[in-house]
């Protein structure tokens, strides 16, 4: 297997940059910059030399052997001041080296994945703590990488693996009557187990919106202060704003931060009567956004709500716009004023509380689809068992729980499916 190098920091200029290298002809570091080898896990300064013996750097290197290391191979990590250019020389020295290349995305987590150091859930873990950018991305994702996936998936496989033990013994004994508690006993482990996978499966979408973020869409009539609520909130001009009605035609998309939750905003075309294709196309797209949204926010600057074409039961906020101009209030609708930053945070915090209305009591857990499509299959399996009489055909149901365990197990422990584990690390940033 070749040895991979990568920077593991900013390929930009910066005050200290980080080449990491992975395999077994890490071992030759110190002879390819000619520097005197250093003692495992000790941080050293030594001085590095290009192939004519003229310095590059001067800079601190930590040789971590394997097996304990972060990929569980031998490491060398070189420590060296962030110039571009000392990048590229070490750069072009490691890679002028037989079984020397620079590392593709996600790699060397993959080989900390393939070498036991973490399941596949903590590796999707780690990639969702590096993408992180809110509070409840960040606890959902140190959550992962912490392994709270993984002992729930081991408790289900477990569980499995245990019932069809039981089944097991009904087997070896199907010529004999057995007592009737045995059966009710199964049953009732069995409905527990699939009844804690289908909460999990419930709640799913909330996971995978932590991860990804809620879509928020803004709907209403030309010109009630759309684009001016989503340019004050993203805090720039993401949208023209004019007198001119129906300046917006597509949809605009923002990713915001609302008390730790991930927001993607959608500023949508005006809803009305109009002649334009241009136009119509864009009121189409932004009913259709609304109607895969978590929750929609009705605008109007005259107390009329009514958005004609909307007929999904999301949950909607109306709010009732441009409340500095003093125009009647019928009392429908959170007021705000983006000219006189007025009811904004009000209207954040309505919005808010939803988002946590929404939030299963315990944990999410489920956070990709790959996860949910397991543990679905895997459910299913189960709930054969449940339907039919396991006592006279038990060598059927022996084979749904052993469906049932690869399902669950797959989801921690693909390592047959290269493709797959491809799709997973290439995710990944270079370097990690």
């Amino acid at each position: 297997m070749d040895t991979i190098f990568s920077s593991a920091t900013t390929s930009q200029k910066s005050a200290i940059k980080i080449i990491r290298i992975s395999g077994a002809e890490s071992l030759k570091i110190p002879e390819i910059f000619s520097f005197k080898p250093t003692k495992p896990r000790v941080a050293t300064l030594r001085r590095l030399y290009d192939s004519n013996k003229k310095v590059i750097d001067d800079a601190i290197v930590i040789f971590l052997p394997g097996p304990a290391s972060v990929t569980g191979e031998d490491v060398f990590e070189i420590h060296i001041h962030g110039s571009i250019v000392v990048e590229k020389k070490i750069y072009e020295r490691l890679v002028k080296r037989r079984g020397f290349r620079i590392a593709d995305r996600g790699e060397f987590t993959k080989r900390a994945f393939l070498n036991g150091k973490i399941d596949l859930t903590q590796a999707e873990g780690i990639n969702d703590l590096i993408n992180a950018e809110t509070e409840n991305q960040f606890k959902s994702s140190i959550a992962q990488y912490e392994g709270a996936l993984y002992e729930k998936l081991k408790i289900w496989r477990n569980d499995i693996i245990f019932l069809r033990s039981k089944l097991e013994a009904l087997i070896d004994f199907s010529d004999e009557e057995l007592p009737q508690e045995i059966e009710i006993d199964f049953k009732k482990k069995l409905s527990i187990l699939l009844k804690d996978m289908r909460s999990s499966i419930k709640f799913s979408n909330y996971g995978e919106r932590i991860r990804n973020g809620f879509i928020i869409t803004i709907l209403g009539k030309p010109n009630v202060g759309k684009s001016s609520l989503i340019n004050y909130l993203s805090n720039k001009k993401v949208a023209i704003v004019t007198e001119e009605r129906g300046t917006t035609r597509d949809i605009l998309e923002v990713f915001l931060d609302f008390g730790g939750f991930p927001i993607i905003l959608n500023d949508t075309a005006g809803i009305r009567k109009t002649s334009s294709n241009v136009e119509k196309i864009g009121i189409n797209r932004a009913l259709k956004k609304a109607e895969k949204s978590d929750l929609i926010l009705i605008l109007s600057d005259r107390g009329d709500y009514h958005i004609p074409g909307l007929k999904v039961a999301t949950k909607k906020i109306l709010v009732h716009t441009k409340s500095d101009l003093k125009k009647e209030y019928n009392g429908i609708g959170h007021k705000i004023s983006v000219k006189n930053h007025e009811g904004i945070k009000e209207l954040l915090e309505v919005i808010v509380d939803y988002l946590k209305m929404l939030a299963p009591r315990e944990n999410i857990l489920l956070t990709r689809k790959r996860h949910v499509q397991g543990v679905k299959k895997a459910a299913s399996a189960l709930k054969k068992i449940l339907t039919t009489n396991f006592t006279i055909n038990p060598e059927l149901s022996a084979e749904d729980l052993r469906i049932a365990a690869t399902e669950i197990g797959n989801i921690t422990n693909i390592i047959d499916v290269e493709e797959i584990l491809d799709d997973i690390f290439s995710n990944f940033c270079i370097g990690k």
